[in-house]
């Protein structure tokens, strides 16, 4: 061992000798140096590490501070980007999202803190969950009367007549394209006539924006349909053609005129034309089926048992809410016509011995698709594999430049308690007389058997009437869809037929293909 031990100490004997004449120069603490020397000599492996080491603690020394990577100076200018913002929003008095969320918080916390210590022992209810519905990209109703309250403002622009007319779409009295659009150029009779400019501008100019407040306050109570959007165009067309030196007085006249000629050549004249060409396809003896309401079926109809006194059986397929089949069904037998009466649902069993299915339309798209009520898809596409022709009559200001390829892109949402309430809309509840009969005879004929069987049959009897009440009580199973989340109603106005199921279009232009819509479209603008 001390033999081995004699060449390790000749090395530090070596580098003592080396440096005694550099130490004798140097200050005293450099002489310190050389001891650690030899240290790092046997451990080549540390020499990069403590190289760093006393780079690092050099660097923290000279600044006082740490260095900060990369990701932490991206952080720290984020705060400052986001404490620059806050103080600008502060200085234009722009409250600070962040604080109202903690405040709202804090409220909410407070709140059920308090219910949870007065209300012990109370029935909680369950909370309305918020629910995406299956539609959301389309306006609901609820969306429309906050439109309706948020314009509190313009109510004084809006005409007495508006308010009046809206309230009747609010409440489906004024039902179908035809009679909204008649509805509403009437109404604007009556706000021209009464109009009055202000000073400083013309009639051109300020008549079209004080119609466009009675056009919004129209849009609250349901979606404009394409023919009142095209006969809010042509008006207003209209009205920027009017000269400057007309007198006021002059312009209402010729305006209140022209909407009269509008009425009478774009619906009435046309609806005749359209009875016209529809009556060569109904024959005597034939069936005929059609869909909910149509003023222009309606007439078509009547025209042909009266007028040319053709014998045929009509079937009027209905569907709810708003079953409008029922008013046709009720003009058509006054009129001593044979009415057969169904609903939607049984219709597999409705299209025996039918020779042509009538439609009407809320419009026709420029690519042939039929833009019509809920249930029409249905049924051209049930004739269309009996190989029943499909009829659709439409006059041309129904028709839209409008492409659609289905019915959820644009459509109209009703209201979804007509849904839930099935006896809300013209209905009232009565129940089976038959079935009491049936119940009263049998409890008779128990009765006089045994008395045993009496006191049972009035056990069952309370039982029954325990369970009328509480069906009474859960009359409408959904009246409280709201508070499930698991539960979503559509109320859909409209779909669309395509053009394959459709045979003809016959319109005041003629009886021609879906493919031929653009054509009259063209027609119709250059009129």
């Amino acid at each position: 061992m001390s033999e081995e031990a004699q060449p390790i100490r000749a090395p530090e004997d070596a580098t003592t000798a080396q440096t005694q004449p550099q130490s004798q120069s140097q200050s005293q603490p450099e002489q310190t140096q050389p001891q650690s020397q030899p240290k790092a000599q046997n451990s080549n492996k540390s020499k990069p590490q403590s190289k760093d080491a006393s780079s690092k603690t050099q660097d923290t020394s000279a600044s006082g501070e740490k260095k900060l990577t990369n990701k932490e100076l991206k952080e720290l200018k984020k705060k400052e980007k986001l404490e620059k913002r806050a103080a600008k929003k502060e200085s234009q008095g722009i409250p600070n999202q962040t604080e109202q969320s903690k405040a709202k918080q804090q409220k909410n916390q407070q709140q059920q803190g308090n219910q949870s210590n007065g209300n012990v022992g109370v029935k909680k209810e369950p909370k309305i969950v918020n629910k995406v519905p299956l539609f959301s990209h389309l306006e609901t109703k609820e969306e429309r009367n906050a439109l309706s309250s948020s314009q509190a403002q313009v109510l004084h622009y809006v005409h007495p007549a508006i308010l009046t007319l809206t309230s009747k779409y609010a409440s489906y009295s004024i039902v179908g394209s035809i009679p909204r659009c008649i509805a509403m150029l009437k109404a604007f009779q009556t706000v021209i006539s009464e109009y009055q400019t202000p000073e400083g501008t013309t009639l051109t100019r300020n008549l079209t924006s004080y119609l466009g407040y009675q056009i919004d306050y129209l849009k609250t109570a349901r979606l404009l349909s394409v023919t009142m959007g095209n006969a809010i165009r042509w008006l207003k067309q209209e009205i920027s053609l009017i000269s400057i030196d007309t007198s006021d007085n002059d312009a209402k006249e010729d305006l209140i005129e022209k909407i009269d000629t509008f009425l009478k050549e774009k619906i009435e004249l046309s609806d005749k034309l359209i009875i016209e060409q529809a009556s060569n396809h109904i024959v005597n003896g034939s069936k005929i089926l059609t869909f909910g309401n149509s003023n222009v079926l309606k007439e078509l109809f009547l025209h042909n048992s009266k007028v040319l006194k053709k014998q045929f059986q009509v079937i009027i397929v209905d569907s709810r809410p708003l079953f409008e089949g029922k008013k046709l069904a009720k003009e058509l037998t006054s009129n001593g016509l044979k009415v057969q009466y169904a609903l939607i649902n049984s219709i597999t069993s409705i299209f025996q011995d039918v020779d042509t299915v009538f439609l009407g339309a809320h419009a026709m798209l420029s690519n042939g698709f039929l833009y019509s009520r809920v249930g029409a898809a249905l049924i051209a596409m049930t004739a269309k594999k009996r190989n029943i022709p499909v009829l659709v009559c439409c006059e041309s200001i129904k028709f839209s430049d409008r492409v659609q390829l289905d019915s959820v892109t644009l459509n109209e949402l009703g209201d979804n308690e007509d849904l839930v309430d099935c006896y809300k809309l013209n209905h009232t509840k009565k129940s089976s007389v038959a079935m009491k009969n049936f119940i009263n005879s049998y409890n008779e004929t128990e009765e006089k058997q045994s008395q045993q069987q009496q006191q049972k049959s009035k056990k069952n009897q309370s039982n029954d009437k325990e369970k009328e009440t509480t069906n009474e009580k859960d009359e409408f199973p959904l009246q409280n869809y709201q508070k499930s989340p698991h539960l979503n109603i559509l109320n859909i106005m409209y779909d669309a037929t395509p053009p394959d199921y459709i045979q003809k279009v016959i319109t005041e232009v003629g009886a021609l293909p879906p493919s031929s819509v653009p054509v009259i479209l063209r027609e119709y603008k250059a009129s």
